[in-house]
């Protein structure tokens, strides 16, 4: 029920409500020239309430996603991916600050992702603006906004990105660096390097290795995956794999069981979970590369470079999605498009010889 005052100022309203959690808040609001005015704005803001739009109204958009990413990504992600989606909220709350969601209009949007252009790569603010786009879905959906700020912004960079060439080994690079870590195989870190390069191989993927056959299938040769093992943060531990997709067998060799072997007669650590690794961050991997490539690849650039490996030697996409476990052969193309661009020349040659 409303109640109305007339003040000096002009005429206010005031509506006590009950929220979802069992606690007692008010709105009011003053200034009308008329009783009038003051009842039907009353009205409005009733409806409101009865279609549970009013108490958003008042949320700001970095409350509104940390509550958005923690009933909808957080149990369906993973916690590397989860990451991002922290960093996002940690964007927002610096660039909007207390600004409400109900208030941020299309021009305020895009001068925020105009600042946010000058500070990162392209790749990143596409994926900022994503994930508040998702969330903003949701709060049209719910009815706690009725127009999207986002649909008209605008995505730009002046910030350069990594070079194509700085993100994965050459052939022979790759080649090279698989022959000097196995010169040095007893190390824990040159072991899980070699495992990443042979076998691409996500950091939490191969961290996940265990020393048994439910793991490494030594008759038929292939390496199982089918869980992940997460070496820091709030959810460390066992964990799932990315995606269902990730849950994979991966093809290795005779040369590879060998490399094994020789590391578990001299640089395997015991352990309860048997897990092949246990000293070996993603920090340590990336100097080891670092120091024996002379280059800036890190340890998911070899993971890169296993996949441009299997495109020069002609496997098709679909069979290069399902070895590295992404979710369909589209995010394949979509992240190698420029290996697969390279290729074009010798496609050409072959065709023009069947055709």
């Amino acid at each position: 029920m409303a109640f109305y005052r007339k003040k000096k100022s002009g005429w206010q309203f005031r509506i006590s409500y009950k929220t979802a959690d069992g606690k007692y808040k008010e709105i009011s609001k003053s200034c009308f020239k008329t009783k009038a005015e003051a009842v039907n704005a009353a009205a409005i803001a009733q409806k409101e309430l009865s279609e549970g739009i009013h108490e958003d109204k008042n949320i700001t958009l970095a409350d509104y996603f940390k509550e958005w990413m923690e009933i909808y990504k957080k149990p369906e992600v993973d916690p590397e991916t989860y990451t991002k989606y922290k960093f996002t909220h940690k964007v927002i709350k610096e660039y909007f600050k207390s600004a409400k969601l109900s208030k941020i209009t299309a021009t305020q949007y895009q001068k925020v992702f105009n600042d946010l252009s000058e500070r990162y790569v392209k790749e990143t603010v596409k994926r900022i603006n994503s994930n508040i786009r998702q969330a903003i879905k949701v709060a049209l959906h719910e009815g706690s906004l009725k127009k999207d700020f986002t649909t008209l912004v605008k995505i730009h960079s002046s910030v350069e990105s990594k070079k194509e060439e700085d993100k994965y080994l050459e052939l022979d690079q790759r080649a090279e660096f698989i022959e000097s870590v196995s010169k040095t195989i007893q190390y824990q870190s040159s072991f899980f390097c070699y495992v990443v390069a042979k076998t691409g191989l996500r950091f939490s993927e191969a961290q996940g290795l265990t020393n048994d056959d439910n793991c490494i299938n030594r008759k038929e040769l292939y390496i199982y995956i089918f869980r992940t093992y997460k070496i820091n943060g709030a959810r460390r531990g066992w964990g799932k794999t990315k995606n269902p997709q990730s849950v994979r067998k991966v093809p290795i060799n005779q040369e590879f069981l060998d490399m094994l072997d020789k590391y578990l007669a001299t640089g395997f650590v015991e352990n309860d979970d048997n897990r092949l690794f246990t000293h070996v961050s993603n920090s340590m991997a990336n100097k080891l590369i670092k120091k024996r490539t002379q280059t800036e690849v890190t340890c998911h650039g070899l993971r890169h470079t296993y996949v441009s490996f299997l495109i020069y030697h002609n496997v098709d996409v679909v069979s290069i999605a399902r070895l590295v476990g992404h979710k369909d052969a589209t995010e394949t193309l979509q992240t190698y498009a420029h290996l697969f661009e390279k290729k074009q020349d010798e496609v050409f040659d072959f065709v023009r010889k069947i055709a």
